[in-house]
């Protein structure tokens, strides 16, 4: 059978120890090196050309984000960290996962189970063709889209929409049961979502109108979610109050 091999880039030795334990327990895994600098990272990742690279973020000489960027080619690379702000900054550099210390085994086998998949489906990258080949203009004209979403395919209901926020190049859309953050534009949304049911109040927001609470000057509230109006779509916002005010 063959393996699919890793290389551990931490600095401190207790948690290269845990991932070794961990990948000890995977039969698929095969660890090639143990790093505890970028520098000493750097020449393995070149000698060895893994599959898989676990990374810490902080770590001697570059950071983990750093030593990505230098890369000629990344292997299917999994963040370990203690410290949650970097997730968006990991999005935009591809990685497959994002571990918060202390990692535990279930979390860390989904991790690698999904390192191995990406692997064996020959590294699928194009998420924004990825979206345009699932939502067809028949799908479209349906009660929801599908996007990918941390290298799953996830169906998304117009109803269940909240909002919807930019982040860069990607997109993170809130619903009534989770978020979901997928590699596409704002304008690429906006052509599949029903135009008389949702609203782009911000360069940054789209709403789905029928969840507005209230509005108070430039704000909407959205249970506890309040999102800015530019003075550009106040008045597009206020046709639609007023088209559908009740007036007793």
């Amino acid at each position: 059978m063959n393996k699919f091999s890793c290389i551990i880039v931490d600095d401190e030795t207790l948690a290269r120890e845990l991932l070794v334990d961990h990948c000890q327990k995977i039969p698929d895994l095969e660890i090639k090196a143990l790093c505890s600098n970028a520098i000493a990272a750097k020449k393995a990742l070149e000698q060895f050309t893994p599959d898989i690279l676990f990374l810490d973020i902080q770590i001697p000489d570059l950071s983990g984000f750093d030593l990505l960027r230098i890369l000629k080619k990344q292997p299917a690379t999994i963040i370990t960290t203690a410290f949650s702000e970097y997730a968006i900054e990991g999005y935009e550099l591809d990685v497959l996962d994002y571990l918060l210390k202390p990692i535990e085994f279930d979390r860390f086998f989904k991790a690698v189970s999904k390192a191995i998949e990406w692997l064996k489906r020959g590294n699928e990258t194009n998420i924004e063709t990825n979206f345009s080949l699932l939502n067809t203009p028949q799908e479209a004209k349906e009660n929801c889209f599908f996007v990918k979403s941390d290298y799953k395919t996830v169906k998304v209901v117009f109803d269940e929409i909240l909002y919807i926020e930019a982040l860069q190049k990607y997109v993170r859309i809130h619903t009534v049961h989770q978020r979901i953050v997928t590699m596409m534009s704002m304008s690429s949304l906006e052509e599949l979502l029903p135009k008389a049911g949702f609203l782009r109040i911000h360069r940054s927001y789209i709403a789905n109108l029928k969840k507005i609470d209230s509005i108070e000057g430039n704000t909407i509230h959205i249970g506890k979610y309040q999102l800015p109006v530019s003075k550009g779509q106040k008045e597009d916002l206020l046709k639609w109050v007023k088209g559908n005010l009740f007036n007793s």
